[in-house]
């Protein structure tokens, strides 16, 4: 679509970069009013958002690189390219959650209710950032004329050169074959999941009860998405889901579980 924004002289801006700069600083605005409103410490919300960007940052970037391994072992220098895009929501959410919660136990704050904190602010920096995602031609989805869009050539997104390299479209080619906007709709499941938390916040009855349902939704959204995402290596678990879907089968699993404790201690 847009990958490229603007060049300031042989400095190029990169939509990918614009957008999860702009997810980071929304949720953050959120986390903090939403903090103050529970009676807790704005500042916190601050001193706790450097570690998750620290973590949301280097695990999404690792995790985005062993998925495409093969290419950055021939490139590895353009690991440090960020701004082009390429991160992983899972290893982006598994370290800044580990960073974030060694930030909480140090200072001994309440786990379960900054995640609540939090929940929001996450939901809607995936609707933000994913259509940088977009914007930049990656997560993208299968072939589809039916239901797909095309992606021009310029400034060489990820959908048409992989493309190219699957020898799909002849180089040159002014435009991709069309394509699932896999990207959009995880933008919308964003969206929609924040607007939910927000109805669900009139029904908390215990700390934790919104993260974890942040937990299920998005789960329950990726796991959908999925089916209709393109994977170079596509390998499948006992060939019918993704290595993404058995872990999020695990993962709802582990909220449930998490939830039914929770209440009851509540």
């Amino acid at each position: 679509m847009y990958r490229i924004l603007f060049t300031i002289g042989s400095f190029s801006i990169y939509s990918y970069g614009v957008m999860i700069a702009l997810a980071f600083i929304v949720g953050i605005f959120l986390a903090m009013k939403e903090a103050k409103r529970s009676r807790e410490n704005p500042e916190r919300v601050l001193d706790i958002s450097l570690y998750v960007i620290l973590g949301a940052l280097i695990g999404g970037r690792l995790g985005y690189v062993v998925f495409h391994l093969d290419y950055y072992l021939k490139n590895p220098i353009k690991i440090l390219y960020f701004r082009q895009g390429g991160l992983a929501f899972l290893g982006a959410f598994i370290l800044a959650f580990i960073l974030g919660s060694w930030y909480v136990s140090r200072n001994k704050l309440s786990f379960w209710k900054y995640t609540d904190i939090a929940a929001p602010s996450i939901a809607i920096g995936i609707g933000i950032g994913r259509i940088g995602c977009l914007l930049n031609g990656c997560c993208f989805g299968v072939v589809s004329e039916n239901y797909g869009i095309k992606f021009p050539s310029l400034h060489m997104p990820p959908v048409y050169l992989q493309q190219l390299k699957d020898g799909l479209i002849a180089s040159g080619s002014s435009c991709t074959l069309p394509v699932i906007p896999t990207q959009l709709y995880s933008s919308l499941y964003g969206f929609l999941i924040f607007f939910i938390l927000l109805w669900m916040k009139k029904y908390k009855k215990y700390d934790g009860f919104l993260f974890l349902s942040f937990v299920i939704l998005y789960s329950i959204s990726r796991f959908t998405i999925e089916f209709f995402r393109f994977y170079e290596n596509n390998y499948k678990v006992f060939n019918l889901l993704t290595i993404t879907q058995t872990i999020l089968i695990g993962v709802v699993l582990v909220s449930l579980v998490f939830m039914n404790i929770l209440k009851k201690k509540a």
